[in-house]
């Protein structure tokens, strides 16, 4: 881990390939395939609708150079946790993913903010962006330059991701340091030097791109025939930072998946989405015997045992 510290610290960005292998991705494949249609699925329907008639989601001139922003068409293959495969949902906890978020921000006491899901294919629609910062929908401030940053993003890789299928471009943090941190995107006309620096990272299923939220970044145009890239957006904050987020976790508490994640889920699983610890002061016997009654199958005597310590 030293080595991809020392990338973060500089670049603000790094590759780990493959840190999942196959068989922890085993389940969640299967799952991702009652999600998304394969990359050859996906083209032959859109043979068959532009078949007579001519797309709006073309992948050629229709809106190139649009801002990303205006263009929801990118967006259409994003879906928020919670999700029908428990074996998906399970990997926004996975101890070798938020060991790493612990690592980067120096602490055990973590949110996740940000769980979704993305699929993108090939002529759907231009995917091509402007570089820019995330942190202009994920906190309120501007992220500190000259301490720890307090947040950190992920993708990881649920689909091989070739060179062709458009792996996500970064700037390396020494080339963007100095930049004001409005406006947040900005062109190649204006900055030529930021787009001849990019940096991207192909990698196999499984691999987890982790960057900051300094961090300048664009999506480009996928060009692989038949091409299908889905992966996972993970977002970790250090806990109590409140003015940063960019899910409510709490507007899906009555849905069945997060309601069959959460009876499967331990206590320490649970606070990295804003479940106070056993002992907080949010407990007391009430409480504990009604989250049995929510979420049936939730082993709740950890709580119980520190009520009663």
């Amino acid at each position: 881990m030293q080595a991809y510290r020392q990338s973060w610290e500089q670049d603000g960005f790094f590759l780990i390939p493959g840190l999942l292998g196959k068989e922890a991705l085993k389940d969640a494949m299967e799952e991702l395939g009652g999600i998304y249609p394969s990359g050859a699925e996906y083209a032959a329907r859109l043979r068959d609708s532009r078949s007579g008639a001519a797309s709006s989601t073309s992948g050629g001139s229709a809106g190139k150079g649009r801002l990303f922003m205006q263009n929801p068409e990118q967006f259409a293959g994003q879906i928020d946790f919670p999700w029908t495969g428990e074996a998906l949902n399970r990997l926004t906890v996975h101890p070798r993913i938020t060991e790493i978020a612990a690592d980067l921000l120096a602490t055990d006491d973590l949110r996740i903010y940000q769980a979704q899901l993305w699929a993108k294919y090939t002529g759907a629609t231009d995917y091509e962006q402007p570089l820019h910062v995330d942190y202009s929908s994920h906190t309120l401030l501007v992220p500190k330059k000259k301490s720890r940053p307090q947040q950190v993003e992920m993708f990881l890789y649920l689909t091989d991701l070739p060179e062709e299928c458009a792996p996500t471009r970064l700037v390396p943090r020494n080339l963007t340091r100095d930049m004001p941190p409005v406006p947040y995107h900005v062109w190649r006309g204006t900055h030529p030097e930021l787009y001849k620096a990019e940096v991207s990272f192909p990698g196999r299923a499984g691999s987890l791109l982790v960057y900051a939220p300094d961090i300048w970044h664009r999506a480009v145009d996928m060009t692989e025939p038949e091409g299908t890239r889905i992966w996972m957006n993970l977002s970790y904050r250090v806990a109590g930072t409140d003015w940063l987020g960019l899910q409510s976790f709490q507007r899906i508490a009555m849905q069945p998946a997060w309601q069959r994640f959460v009876a499967g889920s331990t206590p320490r699983e649970l606070e990295l989405f804003g479940f106070p610890p056993p002992g907080h002061e949010a407990y007391d016997e009430d409480v504990i015997q009604g989250l049995s009654r929510r979420y049936p199958g939730l082993d709740v005597n950890p709580w119980s045992a520190a009520l009663r310590t």
